[in-house]
């Protein structure tokens, strides 16, 4: 059984279908971006599997449960995590205090034990800083004094920090350098083999780079979907999408 299956999917806004009629199916350890020009219907997909949006019709089902009606948060507990392309980070809370209610949503503690004194939630959030290269002597900052890198990789800290087994990432290289964007996936690939990873993004080389499978949508619907050297290859998506001008557009 896949671990997502969006089957027959169809959202509309007004008479405009931004999602047609689309099924696709993504297994455990995949890493699947998905492509297309502006207007193509990949953020209105997005929505659609993070629970931002809900479907006109058709379904999507996580490990065989369909999960059509599910809010984000309820998707969050059954392991459905997502980063944003513009930042979702609280500006009064601390480095610290943002891992802290991450890593609690999964975490038991007692009246008697308040999520500060709780040494096994600590632990963890410690874990999560070193393991996203964010110094534990600066936990204390607010967001603001991070650099964008490091807030980078708190939101993404923040998305992984449940253990998800489906991972959404906006445009998760927007505003890095090439060397950050390689850590980036460097820290995302030390995650294991087990979570499926859905991205959208517009820079075609960490495209062919991340992904294990591409999915290009036009006008809504599903124009093609295969491993990076066969979509590279396709000539109508390189005319279109690959850039045969030079264009790099996703």
């Amino acid at each position: 059984m896949a671990l997502l299956e969006v089957e027959s999917v169809v959202r509309s806004y007004g008479g405009v279908r931004a999602v047609d009629d689309v099924s696709v199916q993504i297994d455990a350890g995949e890493w699947v971006a998905v492509i297309g020009p502006n207007g193509a219907g990949k953020s209105t997909l997005f929505n659609l599997l993070g629970g931002q949006v809900k479907p006109n019709s058709g379904t999507v089902r996580l490990a065989g449960r369909n999960i059509n009606r599910l809010e984000p948060h309820a998707r969050y507990g059954l392991g459905v995590a997502r980063s944003f392309q513009i930042s979702s980070l609280f500006p009064d809370l601390t480095v610290r205090e943002h891992l802290t209610l991450a890593c609690r949503e999964k975490h038991r503690w007692n009246l008697a034990r308040t999520w500060r004194g709780d040494r096994e939630l600590q632990a963890r959030v410690d874990e999560m800083l070193d393991l996203w290269g964010l110094d534990r002597d600066r936990d204390h900052a607010l967001p603001a004094l991070l650099s964008y890198g490091e807030q980078r990789r708190l939101e993404l800290a923040l998305a992984v920090a449940s253990k998800p087994r489906l991972l959404l990432l906006d445009e998760p290289n927007v505003g890095l350098t090439a060397a950050e964007c390689d850590d980036l996936l460097a820290r995302l690939r030390a995650l294991g083999p087990d979570p499926a990873v859905v991205f959208v993004a517009h820079d075609m080389d960490m495209v062919l780079g991340w992904a294990t499978r591409i999915l290009v949508m036009h006008q809504g619907g599903l124009l093609a979907d295969g491993p990076p050297e066969e979509i590279a290859n396709n000539p109508f998506v390189e005319e279109v999408y690959l850039g045969a001008t030079g264009t790099t557009t996703a």
